[in-house]
């Protein structure tokens, strides 16, 4: 039915150019016009003709063909018609499936198939004319519904990927391409997070592609492709067509890359400035050479106010959520600090041993650089580096404790580096990492030396590159963390045994803090009793006062295998068992035992001082063991005594081949 409006040109006031190279084919189309009032401005069998033709008068349509005789084809005249706003209606019986995605580049008004009938062509014309006359109004209206189309699916609750893939799907409608990139940069670099590409595969299939996927397909490492960003000019809007693109090709590497990997011939490319002073872009790549028209510019120019009003919201929640997530977490990370922290002037001492440790904190604290405490079990290695991170520059940002030793092998990484939703079985939210948390801050690994060694590759990474990635994520992420890290174990033993990496050794030993054992500072034996006593007492409500003769010397007498935490939790028994405000011991502090071979310590305390490590750390949790009747958890378990957690205890005693059955 032919299309009735007030604002319809009759078509007697309408001139018709046929651009058509079969004489039979242009002398039908123009009986047919003449016939229903068109006058018909000229016949052209060639695209110079057609221009000549036109330049003598303007049409207000042409009838085009699609292959002409000479170079230029029918789609190289619609391109010229499209920029001097001239509708046209293609004439053709190709269905060449790669000639009919690239006729849909140039947006003709409609298409006449091969043959025709007189009602074929007068209800194309009718159309054509219909949507020239009201293109400014239905224009209008596409885009508004494009512009709420993609401020929705950027505002979703999807997936980043999921919300990208919405937003390439909507822009495929108005503007046609086979491969588009879309995410944001800053200082050259691309947000490997935020920025994803997708190749198309069929009408409405693509092929997402993050950057470590495109770097797989290019051969490029990630430090050979931030390098080359870096000298890449900064983007500008234009558009690049053919032998525009190949210049432009041969001054950018990664445009190159693209060229050769996909097939690409053509590039359209809006950059919008975000309120972060980074830049979001929308880069739209063709395998045709002339894909892409001044009015696809003029479409994201007109979007562009929104769009970039859009992205700015969408960074600022992600912002406000991220640093929600990360409040959350410092604010548990804190919890525990309460409970377990102490303070600088808690270091209670004068020895010789411990002013030396007082001074190594003094001097390294206000750098920056690496700090590795090295003591045995109990020695108070947290405490020194809590001293250390309260004394520098980031003392007003979090220090975040990680005990290697307590995490499930399975979890560690994810717990150290963090995850992505959907990264692995159970996975069902994004997790930030202790590294993520403590940026800007301090991270106090202790127990390092019980960290496995596949993860051990991965911390060297952070040491040297300064950057984190977590499981199931896309690229690197930069950090600013000062590392502290502890442990009871012989390093370069470990080393030997092939337990820990030299190469991370020597990252972590820049600044060693060696603490002393007790039976080191027995000076400071007393004043450490004395300070526990006090804080025993008013914890248990007891009035205590002071510790009797005999067990002051034995306290003296003692070597101490479990050092300041061993003190401690002997001074809680004792208290809890008083009768009086002078404590005294529950049990004799002995030297050996009369176990048998694998329980027995029964060397002087001269020689325990040089046993080695291994050989050490087992008999101090044998000595527990004995003290607790093998129990390992509850109320006086020798995990308490050790000041450990039972699951840690038990994964220890496994590895020193101790058994629960003696």
């Amino acid at each position: 039915m032919p299309i009735n409006t007030t604002n319809q040109i009759l078509p007697t006031q309408q001139t018709i150019l046929i651009v058509e190279d079969e004489f039979a084919v242009a002398n039908d189309l123009q009986q047919i016009l003449e016939k229903a009032g068109y006058r018909i401005s000229g016949i052209a069998f060639t695209v110079a003709k057609a221009i000549e033709l036109k330049n003598q008068l303007k049409p207000d349509l042409v009838l085009l063909d699609i292959l002409l005789k000479g170079e230029k084809t029918g789609i190289d005249l619609a391109r010229i018609l499209a920029e001097e706003n001239i509708p046209f209606i293609y004439v053709s019986a190709n269905t060449n499936s790669s000639i009919l995605e690239e006729v849909k580049t140039t947006q003709p008004y409609g298409f006449i198939v091969k043959p025709f009938r007189e009602k074929d062509v007068l209800i194309a014309l009718e159309i054509a004319h219909y949507r020239h006359a009201h293109r400014i109004e239905v224009r209008v209206r596409q885009e508004q519904a494009l512009q709420i189309a993609l401020t929705d699916a950027f505002s979703g609750n999807d997936p980043w990927e999921d919300r990208l893939l919405k937003v390439t799907s909507l822009f495929q409608e108005h503007i046609p391409f086979d491969y588009f990139i879309i995410g944001f940069e800053k200082n050259h670099l691309v947000d490997a997070y935020r920025s994803c590409s997708f190749f198309r595969i069929g009408k409405e299939e693509y092929q997402t592609i993050w950057i470590e996927n495109f770097l797989q397909m290019t051969g490029l490492t990630l430090e050979k492709y931030q390098a080359i960003q870096e000298q890449i000019p900064d983007i500008t809007e234009a558009i690049y067509n053919g032998k525009e693109f190949e210049e432009l090709c041969r001054r950018n590497p990664i445009k190159q890359l693209i060229s050769k990997t996909f097939n690409m011939q053509s590039n359209l490319i809006i950059p919008l400035k975000t309120a972060t002073n980074g830049t979001f872009f929308l880069s739209f790549f063709s395998r045709q050479p002339s894909t892409f028209l001044k009015e696809h510019l003029y479409i994201l120019e007109r979007l562009r106010p929104s769009l970039a009003l859009t992205v700015d919201r969408l960074m600022a929640f992600d912002q406000i959520q991220l640093l929600s997530e990360q409040l959350d977490q410092e604010n548990k990370c804190l919890q525990e600090e309460v409970k377990t922290g102490a303070n600088f002037e808690e270091m209670i001492g004068e020895s010789s041993a411990l002013v030396n440790v007082f001074k190594s904190i003094s001097q390294v604290a206000p750098t920056d650089y690496t700090v590795l405490i090295l003591g045995e079990t109990g020695t108070g290695k947290e405490l020194i580096a809590r001293a250390v991170h309260n004394r520098s520059t980031r003392k007003g940002k979090t220090l975040i404790k990680v005990n290697c030793a307590a995490l499930p092998p399975q979890l560690i990484e994810s717990e150290l580096f963090g995850h992505e939703k959907g990264s692995f079985t159970g996975a069902i939210e994004k997790r930030i990492g202790k590294f993520e948390l403590a940026h800007g801050g301090t991270i106090f690994l202790d127990e390092i030396g019980e960290l496995p060694i596949e993860l051990q590759a991965k911390l060297l990474r952070v040491l040297q590159e300064k950057e984190i990635e977590r499981l199931g994520g896309k690229g690197p992420i930069s950090l600013d963390v000062r590392i502290i890290a502890a442990t009871n174990r012989n390093l370069q033993e470990e080393i030997t045994a092939g337990r820990f990496r030299s190469d991370l050794y020597y990252r972590l030993n820049v600044f060693p803090i060696k603490l002393p054992p007790l039976r080191e500072r027995n000076e400071d034996l007393m004043p450490l009793a004395m300070h526990f006593l006090k804080k025993i007492s008013k914890k248990l409500g007891k009035s205590l006062t002071g510790i009797s003769e005999s067990t002051k010397q034995q306290m003296l007498n003692y070597h101490w295998p479990g050092n300041i935490r061993e003190l401690e939790h002997l001074l809680e028994r004792a208290a809890i068992m008083a009768t009086s405000p002078v404590i005294s011991l529950v049990e004799p502090l002995l030297y050996e035992t009369s176990y048998d071979a694998d329980l027995a310590i029964s060397e002087p305390p001269s020689v325990q001082l040089v046993k080695p490590h291994m050989k050490a750390e087992k008999d101090n949790i044998l000595k527990a063991l004995n003290i607790s009747n093998f129990r390992i958890r509850g109320k006086g378990g020798a995990a308490e005594l050790l000041d450990v957690k039972p699951t840690t205890l038990e994964a220890k005693m496994a590895r020193l081949g101790i058994h629960r059955n003696r």
